[in-house]
């Protein structure tokens, strides 16, 4: 997905990296929580933000909790994102109804290019 990301936006781009934390304790606490699934989420976005960063490219990351859908929108919106690249498993069918239709609601909330790469 960072190859499609920097494909897009360059050296030159300016890369937020999200991940929505979707563990018991993060739906419950929020951005106060501190279990092994949100430090490990947080460890994985930092590594691939080091990455860019030995690129020489900008990066940052950012945590959402509880509502993958809604929080992306959120962190796009707030950090004034230009595009957004998104993965997509690509269910269908009864697989959405029970998984949610994360892309779809999400670039329903945006106003801005937004290039779906499926995983």
């Amino acid at each position: 997905m960072l190859a499609y990301a920097i494909g897009q936006g360059g050296a030159a781009g300016r890369y937020l990296l999200i991940h929505v934390v979707e563990s018991a304790s993060a739906h419950l606490l929020g951005k106060e929580s501190d279990d092994y699934e949100t430090r490990k989420d947080q460890e994985r976005l930092d590594r691939y933000s080091a990455i860019l960063k030995q690129k020489g490219m900008t990066s940052h990351t950012a945590l959402g909790f509880r509502h993958r859908s809604r929080e992306i929108a959120r962190l796009v919106k707030q950090q004034g994102a230009d595009m957004l690249v998104i993965g997509s498993h690509g269910h269908t069918g009864l697989k959405d109804l029970i998984y949610g239709e994360t892309v779809n609601a999400v670039r329903h909330e945006l106003k801005i290019p937004v290039l779906v790469v499926s995983l």
